[in-house]
């Protein structure tokens, strides 16, 4: 067999070769050598350059040779240095305890080379692992760097214009135009950190498994609506064209209406915030075989096509340089692909390349349509301002109890609330808590959660075993919106669980629910 028949064979057979190979090579050593001495040792030490050949294939070869060349030392041994030699015949008492010393010294050896072999591995596969762990951390080490720098410009955005706002409140105050720019700057600033800090919330609530759907049969059309009219404002800024393409009939999903108007909005947000202005913002909503699909697509700045699946990992972007221009924090994709995955779809990106735009699209199944949807959707969804009226009406002198430690917060919602007709009082921790509720029983608690001295549980477990307050409607306003922390406060006594912050018009929409839950059970009691 040449050279060249050998480098045919499969690797595993030529390793096999070159490793037992070593083996015979040691032992015909061992047999030279043996026989080089043998006119000066005649029939003495026969095993003598046997226990060499051993060591040195269980160095070079390993275990499996290395018993081999034990095997092979024997036999040569026993048929050329052994009399009656020619035979591997052993007579002689002697040459048998040689023998065995041979053999058992020889097999011990090879386990200890074996063992050194095996923890030799061992070594170098942990090294391999710290060494891939050590990358890891430091990789991730740099990550977590890069994105509380960017954290810190993205909060410091919004942070500088609301600064600048209040400084010139201070300055104009008895300026009607400055007082309005400036109300129209923190209210939209302040919608930026709360989307900031939502879109982390839902990244971290999504890789912990704790986002929970509320399903229900919809009509997409409506979700669509919906993020269409939280991002209008950007396509405005940037002077975009943005063209609707959905169907004329309606578009049955089974899905979460909130979070589907989220997904929508994310993908809409990013193509303006990607594409230059006066670009082109397409959105169309299509069927085919039992799927609806959602396409936005741009004449943005795209990307390269095998950045595709880098894109969805959280918090990272297109762009990477330090001067921002696009902001955001690139949690977007990744918060629609998990949202995708709960409504049972999936969400693909293409671009042509950097510079010629991109198209982002989200497929869900689709169910049977319907003629109409919920009767009690359009009063659910959309309530006339007969009833704000009614609800303004029904607040006249009922009281309030605040429960807030932060002066600053309690006094500007107990400001809200008598605006809105309520009678408010405030307190700033539990103990003060109980003693309000106790001289005179508000209507309605709405209590933060993390106080001094007493927490907001317990001021709820206190109020409902008294008989004075046991039937007051309890509003948690905390900043923990942890599904645990939500089944906590209504074991607590706690009717409803609303997380911080929360616009004003929707904390006065779950006052006025209670207010008429507390009317409706006065009104049986009373009949009772």
């Amino acid at each position: 067999m040449n050279l060249s028949t050998v480098e045919q064979l499969p690797q595993p057979v030529t390793r096999f070769m070159w490793r037992y190979g070593a083996a015979v090579v040691m032992t015909l050593l061992a047999i030279w050598g043996r026989t080089l001495l043998h006119p000066w040792l005649r029939d003495q030490c026969p095993f003598s350059l046997f226990y060499l050949s051993v060591l040195t294939t269980a160095w070079i070869a390993g275990t499996g040779p290395a018993v081999f060349s034990i095997i092979l030392g024997t036999l040569a041994a026993a048929h050329l240095f052994v009399k009656p030699e020619s035979s591997l015949l052993i007579d002689d008492v002697p040459d048998l305890v040689q023998l065995s010393i041979y053999v058992i010294v020889n097999v011990v050896a090879t386990l200890l080379f074996n063992r050194l072999e095996r923890q030799r591995y061992l070594a170098e596969r942990r090294s391999s692992e710290n060494e891939s762990l050590s990358q890891s951390l430091r990789a991730a080490d740099q990550r977590k760097d890069e994105f509380l720098a960017l954290l810190a410009h993205e909060l410091r955005n919004p942070l500088a214009p609301i600064r600048s706002s209040l400084a010139l409140l201070d300055i104009k105050s008895s300026s009607p135009d400055a007082v309005n720019r400036a109300r129209e700057v923190i209210q939209r600033q302040t919608n930026n950190l709360v989307r900031i800090t939502d879109d982390l919330l839902d990244v971290s609530r999504f890789s912990r498994g704790m986002v929970e759907l509320q399903k229900q049969r919809l009509d997409l059309h409506d979700a669509i609506a919906d993020a269409v009219e939280m991002t209008e404002g950007m396509f405005r800024e940037k002077s975009h064209r943005f063209h609707l393409l959905v169907p004329d009939t309606p578009v049955m999903v089974e899905g979460d209406r909130v979070r589907l108007a989220q997904l929508t909005a994310n993908l809409l947000d990013n193509a303006a915030k990607y594409t230059p202005s006066c670009g082109r913002i397409n959105l169309q909503v299509e069927r085919e075989a039992n799927v609806v699909s959602i396409s936005v697509s741009d004449n943005g700045i795209g990307f390269s096509p095998a950045e595709a699946d880098r894109l969805l990992e959280p918090f990272m972007q297109v762009d990477a340089s330090r001067t921002r221009e696009y902001g955001g924090l690139g949690v977007g994709l990744t918060i629609v692909n998990r949202l995708a995955s709960l409504h049972g779809g999936q969400l693909t990106l293409s671009s042509r390349g950097p510079g010629l735009g991109s198209c982002f699209t989200v497929t869900l199944p689709e169910l049977a349509s319907v003629a109409s949807l919920d009767s009690n959707k359009v009063a659910v969804d959309s309530p006339d301002r007969t009833t704000a009226a009614a609800n303004t009406t029904a607040a006249k002198g009922r009281k309030l109890l605040i429960v807030e430690d932060n002066h600053d917060a309690s006094s500007l919602l107990a400001e809200l609330f008598e605006l809105e007709g309520f009678v408010v009082r405030v307190a700033r921790d539990g103990i003060e808590a109980l003693q309000e509720a106790g001289a005179d029983p508000p209507d309605i608690v709405i209590s933060d959660i993390g106080l001094p001295g007493m927490d907001g549980f317990e001021i709820a477990r206190r109020l409902r075993r008294s008989t004075t307050t046991a039937r007051l409607r309890l509003i948690a306003l905390t900043g923990w919106g942890g599904p645990a922390d939500r089944e906590l406060a209504i074991r607590a006594g706690f009717d409803v669980h609303l997380v911080k912050p929360i616009a004003f018009r929707e904390l006065l929409r779950h006052v006025h629910g209670t207010a008429s839950a507390t009317n409706a059970e006065t009104r049986q009691a009373e009949l009772v």
